[in-house]
C-alpha cells in the first residue's frame, strides 16, 4: 500500500490501538475525536494525542518540547526509523504486502476547444486511475556514476552532505549531474529513475538538452524529495512545492527540509492525492516567471481541502520576470522573507482567480 492508502486502512479498520500497543504505549484511551496515551517508559498518561479522522499526532516530550506530525512521525520518533522503515513497520504489523501495482493509463480525449489553454501544463494529458510503476531500480543503477557533488552545484550552495543524502552523482561520459529519484512511498534504496543535468556551459549554443531522463520514468506519480523530507515536513506543518529538484536541494542545504518538487509546472492528479494526504499546509512555490493566475489555478486544486498558500515575488526580489529564478535561487534571506509573507489562498484570492477565469473564457 502507498502511505496515504495505509492511513485510510488504519482509520477505516480502527487499527490505531493495535499500532500503539505494538509501540508499547500505555494508558490508551479512546475519546470521541482522538486517542490519548503515554509514551513508553514515561509516567505521563496523556503525552501522545492522535486525531481519529486524520492520524495527526502531537507528542508531548518530558522536556516540554512538542513534536507535531502523524502516525508515521510517532513511529519514526519511538523506533528511530526513517519514513520508509515506519511505512514497512505498519505493513508488517498487519501482515500487509509491501508492493506496488502496475496499471493502465486511460487516454484523455479532448472534445471542445478550451479557451484556458494557458493552463494546459496544469491539466494532465492522461487520466491516471491507478499508480503506474513500470520498473523499480535499486542502488545498482548508481554504480556507474561518481558519487560526489559537482563543483558548480557546491558554488550555488548545494552542500556535499545534501548531495550525499540525495545520492547526487556525476557522469563523466555524458558530463551530467545525476539526480536519482527515490519513490516517495518506497524503500530507501528504491528508485523510479534518474534525471541528468548537463554541466556544459554552452548547452544552448550546442543544442544540448539541459535535462534528460537517463533512466526514464513517469514523474507525475512521484514527488521528488518527499521521502527524505517527510519527517521535517510533518514537524513544520507545511510543504513547499517547487518546480525543480535543485530547489529542494538548496533549501535542504540551509536545513530547510520542507521542500518537494513536481518536476514541471503542473501538478498531476496523483501528486494532488499525495500532497492532500500529508495533511499539512501546501505552499505553491513556482519559479518567478510563472503568472500569478497560473499559480492561483494550482492553489485552487486544494481550496477548502487543505490550507493552501503561494509565494509571490511582489517586490522582484528574485530579479523580476526576465530572470528565471526559483524562490530559493537568491539566498536564504530572500527565501525566508518570501516564505514568511506568503499569500493565503482564501475566498478573496479565489474570487480574483474566478473573475480572471470568467473574463478569459469570454474572449
Amino acid at each position: 500500500m502507498l502511505a496515504y492508502e495505509l492511513k485510510k486502512y488504519i482509520i477505516d479498520n480502527n487499527k490505531i490501538i493495535c499500532i500503539l500497543e505494538n509501540l508499547n504505549c500505555h494508558s490508551i484511551k479512546i475519546y470521541k475525536k482522538n486517542y490519548r496515551c503515554g509514551l513508553p517508559n514515561h509516567h505521563n498518561k496523556t503525552s501522545i494525542s492522535i486525531k481519529a479522522d486524520t492520524l495527526k499526532c502531537n507528542i508531548f516530550l518530558p522536556d516540554n518540547e512538542t513534536i507535531y506530525g502523524d502516525i508515521f512521525t510517532l513511529i519514526m520518533h519511538l523506533k528511530n526509523y526513517t519514513f520508509t522503515q515506519a511505512n514497512q513497520y505498519i505493513h508488517k504489523i498487519f501482515n500487509l504486502p509491501y508492493s506496488y501495482q502496475k496499471i493502465q493509463k486511460k487516454k484523455d480525449i479532448k472534445t471542445n476547444y478550451d479557451p484556458l489553454d494557458i493552463f494546459s501544463k496544469i491539466r494532465q494529458q492522461t487520466n491516471i486511475t491507478e499508480i503506474n510503476i513500470e520498473k523499480i531500480y535499486n542502488d545498482d543503477i548508481l554504480k556507474e556514476y561518481i558519487p560526489y557533488p559537482h563543483i558548480d552545484w557546491v558554488r550555488e550552495g548545494i552542500m556535499p552532505y545534501t548531495c550525499e543524502e540525495f545520492k547526487i552523482g556525476y557522469s563523466l561520459k555524458s558530463k551530467r549531474i545525476i539526480i536519482p529519484h527515490r519513490y516517495w512511498s518506497g524503500a530507501e534504496n528504491e528508485y523510479l529513475g534518474i534525471i541528468g543535468r548537463t554541466t556544459i556551459k554552452e548547452w544552448k549554443l550546442l543544442d544540448i538538452a539541459k535535462y534528460i531522463a537517463v533512466k526514464p520514468f513517469s514523474k507525475n506519480i512521484n514527488l521528488y524529495g518527499l521521502q527524505e523530507n517527510y519527517l521535517y515536513i510533518q514537524k513544520a506543518g507545511y510543504i513547499c512545492v517547487f518546480e525543480a529538484e535543485k530547489s529542494v536541494l538548496k533549501a535542504h542545504s540551509w536545513n530547510e527540509k520542507i521542500g518537494t518538487a513536481v518536476c514541471g509546472h503542473g501538478i498531476s492528479p496523483e501528486q494532488e492525492r499525495i500532497l492532500i494526504s500529508l495533511n499539512v499546509e501546501i505552499i505553491i512555490a513556482m519559479d518567478n516567471e510563472i503568472s500569478i493566475n497560473y499559480v492561483r489555478a494550482l492553489c485552487d486544486k486544494f481550496y477548502k481541502i487543505r490550507n493552501v498558500s503561494y509565494i509571490y515575488d511582489k517586490y522582484e526580489l528574485l530579479g523580476g520576470k526576465k530572470e528565471k529564478n526559483s524562490p530559493v535561487d537568491c539566498g536564504k534571506k530572500k527565501f525566508d522573507y518570501l516564505l514568511n509573507y506568503r499569500i493565503k489562498y482564501d475566498e478573496l484570492e479565489r474570487s480574483k482567480f474566478l473573475k480572471w477565469q470568467e473574463k478569459h473564457q469570454k474572449k
